[in-house]
């Protein structure tokens, strides 16, 4: 594995072994509403800002969204209307994947930025709470790899919260940018050491990749299973 993301890395940092049963093993993981309504979203917000009418743009949400039962019409337009897509103005959807270092077959990096201007990045939220855009790393690194690849020293990053009509916001310098890019290379060395273990002796793979309950386990599809394997009574058995 030399290709990683934000959601990558933090689902590791979280929980090793949702991560290696996702990225690794390759379980699929059912499509929540939460994710569903997030492509949905985002999808409707990139259409309009690049000039498609809005009903169209709901349909075309809906699709990308592939028809989630528990996604309505009425939502996915209420929090697309609440974009402010008037007063943002910028590339769609920017794809990037750039190495971490400058080391021979360095780790990359890759994502999406929602919108991308002159001296700024916008990330679209449906989250039904808010947090800070310095409670994690996302923004910084998506801040650092334009630093890279387009030359920007400071950039004014935003998380929009749909719901709430509100925003989060930081100026990244080169310090808080390097910051990031530091997080997110110091996990990725670490995965790709573990993985290289894994390949010669197996049967370490769950000491590696532990799981790790915590509040995230009741969204989690391999709960039950892991309670199963990891439990005292279990590990007693």
């Amino acid at each position: 594995m030399d290709t990683f993301s934000f959601s990558r890395l933090s689902l590791y940092e979280t929980c090793p072994h949702r991560f290696y049963k996702k990225y690794v093993e390759g379980y699929e993981e059912p499509i929540t509403y939460p994710l569903a309504l997030g492509k949905g979203v985002h999808k409707a917000i990139e259409d309009k800002i690049n000039g498609v009418p809005h009903e169209q743009a709901i349909i075309n949400g809906i699709v990308e969204a592939d028809f989630h039962p528990e996604i309505t019409k009425q939502e996915l337009s209420y929090l697309t209307k609440n974009a402010p897509i008037h007063q943002i103005h910028g590339e769609t959807e920017i794809y990037f994947k750039i190495p971490l270092s400058n080391e021979k077959n360095a780790p990359k990096i890759q994502g999406f930025i929602d919108v991308l201007g002159e001296n700024f990045i916008v990330d679209w939220k449906t989250n039904r709470t808010m947090f800070h855009v310095r409670d994690n790393h996302q923004l910084g690194l998506y801040a650092w790899a334009m630093s890279r690849l387009r030359g920007m020293k400071e950039i004014h990053a935003r998380l929009y919260f749909l719901r709430f009509r509100q925003e989060s916001g930081f100026i990244f310098g080169m310090e808080e940018m390097e910051e990031a890019r530091k997080w997110a290379y110091r996990l990725a060395k670490e995965i790709q050491g573990k993985l290289e273990l894994v390949k010669v002796m197996p049967e370490l793979k769950d000491e590696l990749f532990p799981a790790t309950p915590s509040s995230y386990c009741s969204h989690c599809p391999f709960a039950i299973e892991c309670f199963r394997q990891f439990s005292p009574i279990a590990q007693r058995k």
